[in-house]
């Protein structure tokens, strides 16, 4: 019996890190009861995963004018005893499912154990609160035997005359477009064969030593969140640059000023926190540099689309 189960388990470790290979970091391996080797290293793979997702999800941020596209990837719409009615297109991609096998099941046949618990909790709530608009992650598994963790937006309608008594989930994914990524690659080429001739890139303000004092300045940032930044004619002397270049470069190499990348990698590190912490806001808030839990809420919420608290109501 344990040498089926492992050989499973193996499976689900051989199909995620296919997935990897494909550039999909979007699925995780589901966790078993069990406490031995294999258990850890699915553990290690999934952590893994989670970090190279983050930093993709970074790059969403730092350049999401270009590069980036919003996509509904999830869309159901279930009816009044929450049975599938209605699935999108890109669900079923996304999912590598037929549509055949998801209509007219309940919703939660989808879900992995875990989010099933919290899938008939948040029914329940439905029928007893007069919150009809709730977020939550849920995990999916998709054909292949894997997670995909998704941040849903779960809307129940009781008043509407055309959708009453039905529920909508959705999400959102960021997605990178594949034309951009040749182009980036192409500007990239041309720029250091530019700089390799001496030649100066038209469109180029960094040199080589820029980057490098740029991106050091940026580790400076990450590491020092809590701390009020010193001015950037401060900061440009310690790192062997000016002002202007400070301030220009910070601005081709991340896509944003010095301020606006403290701002959003305070805000990502207190995600992180919130999310996998049991620290109060206050104390989330004064280890990544907000003033106040209030201000460090609103500025949360903008920058999401949800507070802090129902983020981790949703856990």
């Amino acid at each position: 019996m344990h040498l089926i189960e492992n050989k499973t388990r193996l499976e689900k470790i051989r199909r995620h890190l296919l997935q990897l290979a494909k550039g999909n970091f979007s699925t995780l391996i589901e966790r078993s009861e069990k406490n031995d080797e294999l258990e850890a290293l699915i553990v290690l793979i999934n952590m893994t995963t989670e970090e190279i997702r983050d930093s993709f999800l970074h790059q969403g941020y730092v350049n999401f004018h270009d590069s980036y596209l919003l996509t509904i990837q999830i869309l159901f719409v279930l009816d009044e005893t929450f049975k599938i009615e209605v699935v999108n297109d890109n669900c079923i991609n996304y999912l590598g499912l037929e549509k055949e096998d998801v209509l007219n099941k309940p919703f939660h046949v989808l879900l992995s154990k875990e989010s099933q618990t919290q899938w008939k909790a948040l029914k329940k709530g439905i029928a007893t609160s007069p919150l009809k608009e709730q977020s939550l992650q849920l995990s999916f598994i998709t054909s292949e035997n894997l997670l995909r963790p998704a941040y849903c937006k779960v809307i129940h309608f009781t008043n509407d005359p055309l959708l009453r008594g039905k529920t909508i989930v959705t999400t959102l994914d960021m997605t990178k477009t594949r034309k951009f990524d040749e182009d980036a690659m192409q500007k990239r080429v041309q720029t250091q064969w530019l700089l390799s001739k001496g030649t100066k890139a038209n469109k180029t303000f960094l040199q080589l030593s820029d980057i490098d004092n740029i991106r050091a300045i940026g580790e400076y940032i990450k590491s020092h969140l809590e701390e009020e930044l010193p001015s950037l004619k401060d900061i440009a002397l310690i790192f062997g640059t000016n002002e202007f270049k400070l301030k220009k470069g910070f601005k081709e190499l991340y896509g944003m000023t010095v301020f606006l990348f403290l701002k959003e990698e305070r805000l990502r590190k207190a995600h992180v926190m919130v999310d996998h912490s049991n620290k109060s806001f206050k104390e989330i808030a004064k280890m990544v540099g907000f003033k106040s839990a209030t201000h460090f809420s609103r500025e949360f919420n903008i920058r999401y689309g949800y507070r802090p608290k129902k983020l981790r109501s949703a856990k």
